[in-house]
């Protein structure tokens, strides 16, 4: 499966809270803080996710595109797909996981995708 990102998707919290709830995943809030990026890298649980507040960037390595994702955004990281956390400044969002609970470690390398 690809990553997809829909911008101007959806206007607050309870809409995005709503449609986890339709599509049966786990959801909650979080502040991510300011980062230097993550490399490329994999996780073991699919996520939707919404931005709140600020702007998350990152990039699909498999069309080379990068997304600022801000406000209203909603995008898609499928279970065990790469993708790049680049710099970004902090951010708020809610997000929908398939699992119960993070996967650890929940940040995988690539080179483990293939194990």
């Amino acid at each position: 499966m690809a990553i997809t990102v829909q911008h101007g998707y959806f206007k607050g919290d309870r809409e995005a809270f709503d449609e986890i709830e339709r599509d049966g995943l786990h959801g909650s809030k979080f502040d991510a803080e300011p980062s230097g990026g993550t490399p490329i890298h994999w996780h073991d649980v699919s996520m939707h996710i919404y931005i709140t507040d600020g702007t998350f960037r990152f990039q699909d390595p498999a069309t080379g595109e990068v997304h600022d994702c801000v406000a209203g955004t909603r995008f898609d990281i499928p279970e065990r797909t790469l993708h790049i956390e680049e710099e970004h400044h902090g951010y708020t969002a809610i997000i929908g996981l398939s699992k119960t609970s993070l996967p650890e470690p929940f940040v995988r390398p690539p080179e483990e995708l293939d194990a």
